[in-house]
């Protein structure tokens, strides 16, 4: 009598393996072609191979790349991939970040280690370069030191490393920085007329006009602003960096404050026209754990409103969609609104404004939307 002997994995050379492509999964370069297939054939080995692979992923917080790739992992190669052609990049929502709990401590330093030895394999200047987000889209980028940026809608980052300096250019938009320590090589972050230098720490940086907001949540920064006159010569930080030029270390640089976790503030823009000065910051704010979780939303896919007048939640939507969103009737404009709304589901949250606000949403076209009171006249 014939028997069916079915050979399980070894589920210590699977758990090796799943470790390493979700190492290749997380890094800033798309999967080739035959990298996909070999991946897909890898899975479909048995059940245990894509659990293990789900799994770490949960525990190392990283269940957005499983997301991203399950689509080209699942359909059959297009033409493209079948001609050895990569396709391009994707981006897509940070739905969650952050570790998982205590109990998986031991399996994440051990991914730590893996993923450490990997990236002292390549050269530092090897993530050189642009990275970008569309409107609407939020990405996350891991450095060759270990660092990640977190890209907020709209944003625009140009990456310079060397072995001498770590330096990051924020020519648009907002990014979230959680830095690995390295005190031989300074973490800086220039956006307008100021910059950020960091050893070890996490902090997020918006850049609006050519002022620039600073939340400090872990850690310590310093700001600092640049010479207007000297960086103008050569066009501002992000002008530099977009033009392929190097860092802007020789620029004279005024010291402006310290800041702490828990605490923001703006790097006022300096006035060209009066030759000393250069720039300054407004008043340090200290930010509560709560007013924090609010800023930071967009983080986990979030926009987050506790009694923001509506001409303010206008403004921070329209940061995450291409819809023009007037508000016709002034009366409205300082009506309080609450609640947490999806990046980018914008229909969803003009519903909520018309249902719960007593609003009036009229759509001109799929490009023009008017807010008004829910009685009054179009």
């Amino acid at each position: 009598m014939k028997e069916n002997i079915i050979e399980f994995p070894n589920r210590s050379v699977v758990s090796d393996e799943a470790a390493m492509w979700l190492v290749r999964l997380d890094s800033d370069r798309p999967l080739s072609a035959q990298e996909q297939v070999d991946l897909r054939k890898w899975l479909q080995q048995s059940p245990q191979h894509s659990q293990e692979l789900n799994e770490l992923a949960a525990l190392w917080g990283r269940m957005n790349v499983l997301t991203e790739l399950a689509v080209p992992l699942e359909k059959p190669l297009t033409a493209q991939a079948r001609a050895g052609v990569c396709e391009p990049e994707r981006e897509w929502f940070v739905r969650g970040l952050g570790w998982a709990a205590v109990a998986a401590a031991v399996v994440i330093l051990g991914l730590a280690v893996i993923l450490t030895t990997w990236q002292r394999q390549i050269p530092w200047d090897a993530g050189n370069g642009l990275y970008a987000t569309a409107v609407g889209h939020q990405r996350r980028v891991t450095l060759t030191d270990g660092s990640i940026v977190l890209l907020n809608t709209n944003s625009r980052i140009r990456v310079e490393y060397s072995t001498k300096y770590r330096n990051v250019y924020l020519l648009q938009g907002e990014a979230y920085f959680e830095v690995a320590k390295n005190a031989a090589q300074p973490f800086r972050v220039y956006a307008g007329n100021g910059r950020v230098q960091a050893v070890g720490t996490a902090f997020s940086v918006y850049l609006k006009n050519n002022a620039v907001d600073v939340t400090v949540t872990e850690g310590r920064v310093a700001l600092a602003s640049l010479d207007a006159p000297a960086v103008a010569e050569t066009g501002r930080a992000g002008t530099r960096a977009a033009a392929g030029a190097g860092p802007v270390d020789g620029a004279p640089v005024k010291d402006l404050v310290m800041l702490d976790a828990g605490q923001s503030t703006t790097i006022r823009e300096a006035d060209e026209d009066a030759a000393d000065d250069m720039g300054g910051i407004d008043e340090i704010e200290t930010v509560d754990r709560q007013e924090m979780n609010k800023r930071l939303s967009w983080q986990r896919g979030l926009l987050t409103f506790a009694g923001d007048p509506l001409e303010k939640v206008v403004k921070e939507i329209s940061r995450y969609t291409t819809l023009s969103i007037e508000i016709t009737d002034p009366g409205v404009r300082a009506i309080k609104i609450g609640g947490q709304f999806p990046v980018g589901e914008t229909d969803a949250m003009l519903d909520a404004l018309e249902v719960n606000f007593g609003l009036r949403v009229t759509r001109l076209d799929d490009n023009h939307v008017h807010l008004a009171a829910a009685g009054g006249s179009k």
